[in-house]
C-alpha cells in the first residue's frame, strides 16, 4: 500500500469515527477537512496511476496549478503528514540525498524515490520561501527527468516587484504549456479559484479576529494546522465551505463566552514549525497555556494580520489583475524577504494577540527562520518584555530529541512565564 493509499484510509477512518461518536469539543468542520483531505488524495492517486491530468507540485502556487488543468501535489504538506519519517530517512541515505536539512523539504524526496508519492510531470520552483523548497523540488525534477520552471522572487514589497514576478509567471505557462502534455492555461478556471481562495481569505481574517479573545475560542493544535487553501483541493468550492463553517463555529463559540480553556493563565505564540512525532500543546494546554496561533512565512497574510492577500486593493492601490495576486502571494512570504520583514511580522503578532512569550522552533537546516532567530527573541523582550524559548529539534526525526527534552524545556519555559506575569501584577 502506498502512502496515498494509507492517507485515503486514515482520513476515511476519521470521517467514520466522526459519523460514529461526535465529539463536541472539537471542531465540527474538521469532518469536512477530512473529506478534503480524503478526495485529494483520491485525486493524486488517480492522475498517478492513469495519467488523465498532469501532477504539478503546488505548495507555492495553487491557484494556477488549478487553472492549468493540473492536479496539486502538496509535496512538503504530504512530508509533514509522514510525523514519523525514520523509513524515509534511511531511503535518502541510501540514495545519497542529505540528511540534516530541513525535515520537511527533504523527506518528500524520499517519498517520490521510494514510489510511494508520485513525482511531479511539472515543477515549479520558487523563492517564495526557504533555499531548500527551492532546491528539493528543482532535485525531485532532475531525479525523475521533468520539466523544471524557476521563479526569482523579491526580497522588498514593491511595485517593480510586482511587474518582475508577474512577466515570470507569463513565461512559465508558456513554457509548461509547450513541455507538458494535458496542461492548458484557463484564466476562467484561476479567475474561479481565486474567488473561492478569496472567501476563505476573508474567513481567515475573521477566525484571526476572534482568537484574540481570552479565553482562546481556539485549540492551540487547530492553531498549529497550516491553513489549506482552496484552490489546493479538486474542489475549490468544498474547499471555501470548510473555511465558512470553521469561521463560524469560532464566531458561535465567541459569542457563547466559550474558550478552550477556560482557566486561560498565559498564551503564547508558536513560532516556525514543531515537532509531529508528538503534541506539544496538549502539555501546554494541561499548564492552562493557550496557543492562538502559529507564525509562519504567510501567516499575516493568509489571516489578515497585517497585510492583504487575495483580493485586496490597498497594498497598491488598485485592485490587482489575476496574475499579479499570485505575484504579490509568491512575494509575500516574510521567509523570502529581508530579515526585518519575518522579525517584525512575528513580534507584531505577540504583540497583537497578547502573548506573554514566544515558543520558536529552531528547525535544524531552517536557515531562513533561524538565522533571524535571536533578533526576534531581542525586539519581543525589547518591546514587548515577553520571553522566547528557543526549542530546538527536528519535525519528523524522534532520534534527534526525545519528547520528554523538550517537554521539561517547555515546563521550565511555563514557569519562568507564569512568574514574570504574577510579578508583572503586583
Amino acid at each position: 500500500m502506498t502512502w496515498l493509499e494509507q492517507e485515503i484510509a486514515r482520513n476515511q477512518k476519521r470521517i467514520d469515527k466522526i459519523n460514529a461518536n461526535p465529539d463536541s469539543t472539537k471542531i465540527k468542520a474538521n469532518k469536512l477537512l477530512y473529506e478534503l483531505e480524503r478526495d485529494l488524495r483520491i485525486a493524486q492517486l488517480e492522475a498517478w496511476k492513469t495519467g488523465n491530468k498532469p501532477l504539478i507540485n503546488s505548495d507555492h502556487l495553487p491557484p494556477l496549478v488549478y487553472a492549468l488543468g493540473g492536479i496539486g501535489i502538496d509535496s512538503m504538506g504530504a512530508a509533514d503528514r509522514t510525523m514519523l519519517a525514520t523509513e524515509y530517512f534511511n531511503v535518502l541515505r541510501s540514495n545519497n540525498f542529505p540528511d540534516d536539512a530541513c525535515d520537511r523539504t527533504i523527506v518528500i524526496i524520499a517519498l517520490c524515490v521510494s514510489k510511494n508519492f508520485p513525482p511531479p510531470n511539472f515543477v515549479i520552483a520558487t523563492s517564495f520561501a526557504c533555499p531548500m523548497e527551492c532546491v528539493s523540488p528543482k532535485a525531485i525534477g532532475e531525479y525523475f527527468n521533468m520539466p523544471v520552471f524557476h521563479i526569482d522572487t523579491t526580497l522588498e514589497i514593491t511595485d517593480a516587484g510586482l511587474t518582475y514576478v508577474t512577466d515570470q509567471l507569463g513565461e512559465m505557462i508558456e513554457f509548461a504549456e509547450a513541455k507538458v502534455p494535458g496542461i492548458k492555461y484557463s484564466e476562467e478556471r484561476l479567475l474561479y479559484a481565486l474567488e473561492y481562495d478569496t472567501i476563505a481569505h476573508n474567513c481567515a481574517k475573521e477566525i484571526h479576529k476572534l482568537r484574540k479573545r481570552v479565553p482562546c475560542p481556539l485549540a492551540g493544535q487547530d492553531a498549529f494546522r497550516l491553513p489549506r487553501i482552496p484552490s489546493m483541493y479538486p474542489d475549490p468550492k468544498k474547499g471555501a465551505e470548510y473555511w465558512k463553517q470553521f469561521s463560524e463555529e469560532m464566531q458561535e463559540r465567541a459569542e457563547k463566552g466559550y474558550g478552550v480553556l477556560p482557566d486561560e493563565k498565559l498564551r503564547f505564540l508558536w513560532a516556525v514549525t514543531g515537532p509531529f512525532y508528538f503534541n506539544p500543546f496538549d502539555i501546554l494546554a494541561k499548564r492552562g497555556v493557550a496557543v492562538p496561533a502559529l507564525q509562519f512565512g504567510v501567516m499575516s497574510r493568509w489571516f489578515g494580520a497585517e497585510y492583504g492577500l487575495f483580493g485586496d486593493e490597498k497594498e497598491y492601490g488598485r485592485k490587482l489583475k489575476p496574475l499579479e495576486e499570485l505575484a504579490r502571494f509568491l512575494n509575500g512570504n516574510t521567509w523570502a524577504g529581508v530579515g526585518h520583514r519575518w522579525v517584525d511580522s512575528t513580534v507584531n503578532m505577540a504583540k497583537d494577540l497578547k502573548c506573554d512569550g514566544i515558543i520558536y522552533f529552531l528547525q535544524l537546516g531552517c536557515s531562513a527562520s533561524g538565522g533571524v532567530s535571536r533578533l526576534v527573541a531581542e525586539k519581543a523582550e525589547r518591546e514587548l518584555g515577553i520571553p522566547t524559548l528557543m526549542l530546538e529539534g527536528r519535525q519528523l526525526d524522534p532520534f534527534y530529541k526525545s519528547q520528554q527534552e523538550s517537554e521539561e524545556e517547555m515546563n521550565a519555559f511555563i514557569d519562568l512565564c507564569l512568574e514574570k506575569k504574577k510579578s508583572k501584577s503586583k
